[in-house]
């Protein structure tokens, strides 16, 4: 059980300690891990791969404070959003309301040393960065840089708290001390605040900052955004017409594996319906691609 085991977390996030409020899913992930055996197939905690169709492996993570599970295969991530919408299930939970009333509450963050910033006043435009081992990598510089430009004094960049102190340097030197927070600053309560949220295909602040009905803009280096680990889910927060009536016409269905014990009574069963979809799909191709000779 990786998603809240202290030698895991350690190896991936170092000294940083995970908020107590995310311990409600603690028997989703125990019970998932039991109902996947019956199904025969790998499971990996929180990592993106692209697998054939067939695929060997499950992930599983948090997001938002649910809990989300997909194959590690690109297209069929994507397809089982797509599935679940046009399942079209009853809206028997309100996620929108759900979130939108956790970052209005302060319970949004998901680590415990995230202080309140006092000193620097909100402004209409905030930038969501990622990780320091993906930053370079997955973050378009020049969109970063034309969004300093265009905006100049009215924008803030908020460094994730997973980023090391020469980067955040990296990150002054470029777009101007005044205009970086502090890596370890309440990201969400500039984000209650402003306008627009430029943010990444990798970052749960997309879904808070649609149901707070914000303006969101992708950050993304377009040719690896599908890359992104919760890319199945933002790239219809950033695309779709309505996207709060998208998140709750999808969440709602089992399909979509995306599950939340606070709000959902069905939990166990919504996890079992989607276990049996998933393989059920992943079925269909079988001998259609081959991974290794037999």
């Amino acid at each position: 059980m990786d998603m809240f085991n202290k030698k895991s977390l350690s190896e991936r996030i170092g000294e940083i300690q995970k908020c107590t409020s995310l311990h409600h899913l603690k028997d989703v992930e125990k019970y998932f891990l039991y109902s996947v055996k019956k199904h025969k197939i790998e499971v990996a905690y929180d990592v993106i791969a692209n697998e054939i169709p067939f695929f060997k492996t499950l992930n599983y993570t948090e997001w938002a404070h649910s809990f989300i599970m997909h194959p590690l295969q690109q297209e069929l991530r994507v397809q089982q959003m797509q599935d679940a919408y046009n399942d079209n299930a009853e809206q028997k939970i309100d996620f929108v309301t759900y979130f939108k009333n956790r970052i209005l509450s302060g319970q949004s963050n998901k680590y415990t040393h995230i202080q309140k910033d006092t000193k620097n006043y909100p402004r209409d435009n905030l930038v969501v960065l990622v990780g320091s081992n993906k930053l370079k990598d997955r973050i378009c510089l020049n969109k970063l840089k034309w969004i300093s430009t265009t905006l100049d004094e009215d924008v803030y960049f908020k460094p994730h708290p997973l980023t090391t102190h020469q980067l955040v340097g990296e990150l002054k030197d470029l777009f101007n001390d005044a205009n970086v927070l502090h890596r370890d600053a309440d990201m969400y309560s500039f984000l209650v605040e402003a306008k627009t949220v430029y943010t990444s295909h990798m970052s749960e602040s997309a879904v808070y900052a649609i149901c707070l009905d914000k303006i969101i803009e992708p950050i993304d280096v377009y040719n690896k955004v599908e890359q992104a680990s919760f890319y199945h889910i933002n790239k219809y927060l950033f695309s779709v017409d309505q996207p709060k009536e998208w998140l709750n016409r999808t969440l709602n269905s089992y399909k979509s594996g995306i599950v939340n014990p606070e709000i959902e009574e069905n939990w166990k069963e919504k996890i079992d319906q989607y276990l049996d979809y998933i393989m059920t799909t992943r079925a269909k191709f079988k001998n259609k691609y081959i991974a290794k000779p037999a």
